[in-house]
């Protein structure tokens, strides 16, 4: 474990360059402290940050900071949630292209829909965004009456940044369920009907895949992206963490990843699909990275780890004094920029070893430590029943994770890679 611990910030030289894999954060409502704070310790593993429409006022100073630093900022509508009856907000209806109201297909035709791409663009150019997801949706089907409109809505968004001459770089973010990423069939009809689409890149968003995801989702996830990677252009794994996120990087699947602030690391939308529940109050709180056990624990439930034993503390806890000077305090205490920072260190380490290698270094380097971690970590008294349950199925999870992944390694024939985003400054040619 002492190869892993960085007593002081690196040289420049010796950091990994522009052309890694790309990394871009998903900045929530109460986020824009914590990432202020990282980005003053000189951060440089970040490529962008992600912001919400409805939070570009609360973000202001963190947009201003960012461009300031050259990281990518990169503008979501909100659109694809905006097409849910469950998801709808105060702060959502109440921007310009909201309607008090969820959205249906025929809000993006015509007229209207020109009226809502000129909108958009307007918001971005005025929030100081350099990219843009388009106004896309939630697939069902290459059938999908979503499908037309978000095409054609890419179309006029690409016209109105050509018409207000703003140097603003638009994302197709291609959002399906896991199902239909496995269907060959479905997902190559997708892929082809997209293929005029105007775009610099695609993130692709996946329903019920994320950091939580199986082995065997892993590796459905990597052959299915193989297909996207003919068009030569970034692609992105948008909502992904945790392993599955590195896994997918290492197998070449994706060029970057991207992920919320310890949220929004895998994607869902059943909750979206249900009437709104009144009175559900703000959303949760961060939660504390144990790298060595890949999980994401609730404060509480990783001081109980921590004091389960001095073993564990000394296994998991932060010795990175450059991210947690104060060790398991700070990572109790700041969990935002702990979370970050080693995120960031993960995918530039990744990012260091070629890609002929890649995926053997993900399997014996992550997988192999973290199955061994949670099994030595689970076989102790944490004195706190949930959490033990957790680390038992976590150690099960492992188990089954770590051989598909090895099956893969052994058997999988990286046929593709994507091609990987590049950072702002290596696009301005700095």
């Amino acid at each position: 474990m002492s190869g892993n611990v960085i007593h002081l910030p690196r040289p420049r030289a010796q950091r990994p360059g522009p052309e890694g894999l790309g990394f871009y954060v998903r900045a929530g409502r109460n986020d824009h402290v914590a990432l202020l704070d990282l980005l003053a310790t000189g951060e440089e593993g970040v490529f962008g940050l992600v912001i919400d429409a409805q939070h570009v006022d609360r973000h202001r100073e963190l947009i201003t900071e960012a461009r300031r630093r050259d990281l990518d900022m990169i503008f979501d509508s909100k659109v694809l949630q905006m097409g849910f009856p469950g998801a709808l907000t105060d702060g959502l209806s109440a921007l310009p292209w909201g309607l008090n109201r969820h959205h249906n297909v025929t809000d993006f035709d015509g007229s209207a829909g020109q009226h809502r791409a000129a909108q958009i663009v307007e918001a971005a150019v005025n929030s100081g965004s350099t990219q843009l997801l388009g106004p896309a949706h939630l697939l069902s089907s290459p059938n999908d009456p979503w499908l037309r409109r978000d095409i054609a809505m890419m179309n006029r968004t690409a016209d109105e940044i050509a018409r207000s001459g703003a140097e603003l770089d638009l994302i197709y973010p291609l959002a399906v369920p896991m199902t239909l990423l496995r269907n060959a069939v479905e997902r190559r009809a997708i892929i082809t009907v997209i293929a005029d689409a105007p775009c610099a890149a695609i993130w692709l968003k996946v329903e019920n895949f994320g950091d939580d995801a199986t082995g065997e989702k892993v590796a459905a996830y990597v052959e299915a992206c193989r297909d996207f990677h003919a068009r030569g252009i970034p692609l992105v794994g948008d909502h992904i963490g945790g392993l599955p996120g590195l896994g997918v990087l290492a197998f070449g699947a994706v060029g970057g990843i991207a992920h919320g602030v310890t949220m929004q690391q895998s994607f869902r939308a059943s909750g979206w699909r249900r009437p709104p529940v009144e009175g559900s109050g703000f959303g949760p709180s961060w939660r504390v990275y144990v790298p060595q056990l890949d999980v994401l624990l609730k404060p509480k439930a990783a001081q109980a780890l921590f004091a389960a034993s001095p073993k564990i503390r000394a296994m998991c806890g932060c010795r990175d004094t450059h991210c947690c000077p104060h060790g398991v305090r700070d990572m109790v205490g700041h969990p935002a920029r702990h979370a970050i920072y080693q995120r960031a260190r993960e995918i530039e380490r990744l990012s260091a070893v070629p890609q002929s290698v890649r995926a053997v270094h993900y399997l014996n380097q992550n997988v192999r430590k973290v199955s061994d971690d949670v099994a030595e970590v689970a076989a102790f008294p944490v004195g706190d029943e949930a959490l033990a349950k957790n680390l038992q199925g976590k150690q099960r999870e492992m188990s089954r994770y770590r051989q598909t992944i090895a099956h893969l390694v052994e058997n999988g024939e990286v046929a593709s890679v994507a091609v990987a985003p590049s950072r702002r400054q290596a696009r301005k040619g700095g």
